[in-house]
């Protein structure tokens, strides 16, 4: 029985020396006797060497190596590589307020931040030069030119300055008022607003006050003199009175039909003009100066009466109503008044007066 035995097992292992040492992988039949003691085909089993070979066709991952340790063999699974996710990566707590701010390189920041330019400095305004009013006295032998000259000025700025009704006759000893600006040099009236001083010389209010360093336009003070810069005084055109003269100077009162001239009438002299309008019509004033009645004057009904210097004066009669007071100064063509029927009127009209020295002329004689 033993012989037996190691006679099949010599004649096994002969067998598999043999294949190997040829090198043959093919599909041979080896008929081992498995526990008959005849050479039968039932009691053979095939075993091919095909099926002793493990080549998976594809990767296994449950295949396991053998592991030489110490001398002795284990088997292990195949090492699994561990890769990190970034998102599984651990992230620094922030506080839920504030947000990380992007990294940027040292090129990055050098483009960013940029030292800043400096301005370059401004020139320093030079303050306004205020206006400075001068006095000269007049010499023996000069003319306003060699004045003008000698202060820089133009011969217009002095005769607008002093109004001057004539630049050619200077007397020795006279006191020139000098400004360092173009302009006229005027003495605030009694009752005169500043508003009414830049309707006459056609100069805004704060161009006034801001020269004057006046810091509250509504105060102003009788006597006051006040440069009015850029200004010129009345054209000669508008001069009332020349060499002693009354000149064809005034503006008409308002505008309508003369109903009566001025001279003899039923009996006794018309001193003024009448000119026929409705009741209400603006009365302007023929020229400038300042008011010296306003108010009732028996048959002249509600008159207006304006003193414009030089002996001159003017007479509005039969108003409905007033527009000025007493004291103040009025500017051509300001409306002084509105046109009525009140006194010794026979309808609505402007009765209209101008007197020289005290005595009535002819309006018609000396209207534009």
């Amino acid at each position: 029985m033993h012989r037996r035995q190691a006679r099949n097992r010599f004649i096994i292992l002969l067998a598999l020396m043999v294949l190997l040492s040829l090198g043959v992988l093919g599909r041979i039949d080896s008929r081992l006797h498995i526990g008959g003691s005849d050479w039968d085909t039932e009691s053979f089993m095939h075993v091919y060497i095909d099926d002793l070979r493990y080549e998976p066709e594809e990767f296994d991952e449950s295949a396991i190596y053998a592991i030489a340790i110490d001398g002795l063999t284990g088997y292990a699974s195949e090492p699994e590589a561990v890769i990190e996710s970034p998102k599984e990566k651990e992230l620094p707590i922030e506080k839920e307020t504030e947000k990380t701010a992007p990294q940027s390189s040292p090129t990055q920041l050098a483009e960013k931040v940029e030292p800043p330019k400096a301005e370059p400095p401004k020139p320093e305004e030079a303050p306004k030069k205020q206006p400075t009013v001068l006095v000269h006295v007049v010499q023996q032998g000069e003319t306003l030119w060699d004045i003008a000259q000698a202060y820089g000025i133009t011969v217009d700025s002095i005769v607008s300055a002093n109004d001057l009704s004539n630049p050619n006759r200077l007397k020795v000893g006279q006191k020139l008022e000098i400004l360092t600006v173009k302009g006229v040099l005027h003495e605030v009236a009694v009752g005169e607003s500043l508003w009414e001083i830049a309707q006459r010389y056609k100069v805004s209010v704060d161009e006034i006050a801001e020269v004057n360093s006046i810091s509250d336009p509504s105060r102003i003070q009788p006597s006051m003199k006040l440069v009015i810069p850029g200004a010129t005084r009345v054209l000669r055109s508008d001069a009332l009175v020349v060499n002693g003269q009354l000149q064809k100077a005034f503006d008409w009162p308002a505008k309508g039909r003369i109903s009566s001239p001025f001279g003899p009438r039923w009996g006794r002299m018309h001193n003024g003009l009448d000119i026929a309008v409705n009741t209400g019509t603006p009365v302007k004033a023929a020229a400038d100066g300042r008011v010296t009645f306003a108010g009732w004057n028996g048959g002249y009904g509600i008159l207006v009466i304006i003193d414009h210097g030089n002996g001159v004066e003017t007479r509005y009669a039969h108003n409905s109503r007033l527009n000025v007071k007493v004291g103040q100064k009025v500017t051509r063509g300001q409306v002084v008044a509105y046109s009525g029927n009140t006194g010794n009127s026979t309808g609505p009209h402007v009765h209209f007066e101008i007197r020289y020295k005290n005595n009535p002329v002819n309006p018609q004689t000396y209207l534009k």
